[in-house]
């Protein structure tokens, strides 16, 4: 598995973009952990190569992220709903690593995302940060073509990480 790393470094000069229509948009709260961990299981990214996509693996990266106590607060979480059936999810921590970001794959290409996004880079600016990171799975074209439109660039070369064998990172 390839990851890139990529930097916003303007978050002040985010604009949020609102959620189209028959989608609502709120910020996260403590008692939306398992609902937050049902969806990333309906969302097992293909690049992962690394182990099960199960419930250990999406709580201990929630975890990675969070507050003490398992929140994502001042807005550094972002979840969006159509009707009551969350369908997409972005969370970042205190520090400015946006860690989660999923949506349903029947709700993709909305600007669902993007939405939610541009509200959590809102909330990091508001809070003083002056930038915020990612990293996302190389194979993910359209996941990064999605955060360049929203002012993420890269910032260092694909790393490799997992369990890849001597052939796939060239040893």
């Amino acid at each position: 598995m390839r990851m890139l790393r990529m930097d916003h470094t303007h978050l002040d000069q985010v604009a949020t973009l609102p959620p189209p229509a028959g989608y609502a948009l709120r910020p996260y709260k403590y008692e939306d952990w398992d609902a937050c961990i049902a969806l990333m299981l309906r969302c097992p990214d293909p690049a992962y190569t690394a182990g099960p996509w199960d419930r250990g693996l999406c709580e201990r990266s929630m975890l990675f992220a969070a507050d003490p106590g398992g929140t994502y607060g001042e807005g550094r979480g972002q979840l969006v709903y159509m009707g009551g059936e969350l369908v997409a999810i972005a969370l970042c921590s205190a520090t400015g690593y946006l860690n989660q970001v999923y949506t349903l794959p029947a709700h993709r290409r909305r600007g669902l995302a993007s939405a939610a996004v541009t509200r959590v880079l809102a909330a990091l600016a508001a809070q003083g940060l002056a930038r915020c990171f990612l990293m996302v799975f190389e194979e993910n074209e359209g996941a990064q073509r999605c955060y360049e439109r929203l002012g993420f660039v890269r910032s260092m070369p694909p790393l490799n990480i997992g369990h890849e064998s001597p052939a796939e990172t060239g040893g």
